[in-house]
């Protein structure tokens, strides 16, 4: 099911929020990723924490999981990961075609109904609690692999 005009399809917790930024901002200089946990249905997802991971990489410009670090979130949070996060820290503004493919491999070949999240850079000093909600809706981009192909999905903000 695809949402109508003005539906919100991802809403971001409180919490997930302050993840996010507290991430990114520890590792400005590669790919901070990780994995979100909350729940999805009809194409809506509500996203209750971010989870970091080790980004064996080690790279500005692109992100890999150790297979292991997944599957111990996998057990540890059952049928609760509903989509990925990475930061772009040069400050790249939409998904790279490594991105897109991996988007469509596992939205589409692997029928994972994951959304992702890319918020991208540059990443300076930290900023104030009270600013983390202005930041990410500036920076985040989040997307998901429909069956007519790649698509921008708006995103809700919880408050505190």
């Amino acid at each position: 099911m695809i949402k109508k005009e003005g539906e919100r399809p991802i809403t971001l917790s409180h919490a997930a929020q302050q993840e996010l930024v507290a991430d990114v901002y520890r590792r400005v200089n590669i790919e901070a990723c990780g994995v979100l946990i909350g729940s999805q249905s009809d194409d809506c997802w509500h996203i209750e924490h971010a989870l970091p991971l080790d980004n064996i990489a080690h790279s500005p410009v692109y992100f890999e999981f150790a297979p292991e670090d997944l599957l111990a979130v996998e057990l540890a949070y059952p049928a609760q990961i509903v989509g990925v996060y990475h930061s772009h820290p040069t400050g790249y503004a939409r998904a790279s075609s490594t991105d897109r493919e991996n988007m469509r491999h596992v939205n589409r070949e692997e029928a994972i109904p994951w959304i992702w999240l890319i918020i991208r850079g540059p990443f300076g000093a930290a900023i104030p609690q009270e600013m983390v909600a202005s930041l990410l809706e500036q920076r985040v981009m989040a997307y998901h692999h429909f069956e007519d192909g790649l698509r921008r999905v708006a995103i809700h903000y919880e408050e505190d």
